[in-house]
C-alpha cells in the first residue's frame, strides 16, 4: 500500500529540515521498538505504548510547521500525513480489540494485526526519512 508512495515521499523528504525529520525519526523508533519486543510485552501495557505514540504524533508531528514548503510539497504532505492519522486510528482499534480478546487464538490474531499495521507505520516514516 505504501510502496508506490515512497518517491513521493522522498521528494518530501529533500523539501523538509532537519527539525522536521526528528519526530518521524523518533516515531519510527518507537515503532520499531514496539514492534521488535511485541512477543515480550504483556497485552495490558501496549495500550500505554499506544498511548505513547498517539501523544507523539499529536504534539510532535501533526503540529510541525509546514509553512515554508511550496504549497503542492505542503499538500502532498498534508495528504500522507493523513494516511498516517488514518492509520493510527485504525491501530487504535486493533489495540481496544486486543483488550477485550480473551481467547488466546484471537490475541495472537490482534498482534498479528497491530505488527502488520506498525509495520506499515514504519513504512511511511522511513519513505518520509529516506533521502533519494
Amino acid at each position: 500500500m505504501y510502496g508506490k508512495n515512497i518517491d513521493k515521499f522522498r521528494f518530501i523528504y529533500t523539501m523538509l529540515s532537519k527539525g522536521q525529520n526528528e519526530p518521524y525519526q523518533k516515531l519510527s523508533q518507537l515503532l520499531h521498538q514496539w514492534q521488535e519486543n511485541m512477543a515480550e510485552i504483556e497485552p495490558s501495557k501496549i495500550l500505554a505504548i499506544n498511548q505513547e505514540v498517539q501523544q507523539l504524533f499529536e504534539t510532535q508531528i501533526i503540529n510541525l510547521d509546514n509553512s515554508g514548503l511550496d504549497q503542492p510539497i505542503a499538500s502532498k504532505l498534508q495528504s500522507y500525513l493523513t494516511e498516517i492519522h488514518k492509520q493510527l486510528r485504525l491501530l487504535n482499534l486493533d489495540v481496544a480489540f486486543l483488550q477485550t480478546s480473551r481467547n488466546p487464538q484471537t490475541t495472537k490474531k490482534r498482534l498479528a494485526n497491530i505488527s502488520d499495521r506498525l509495520e506499515t507505520l514504519k513504512g511511511y516514516c522511513l519513505s518520509i526519512l529516506t533521502s533519494s
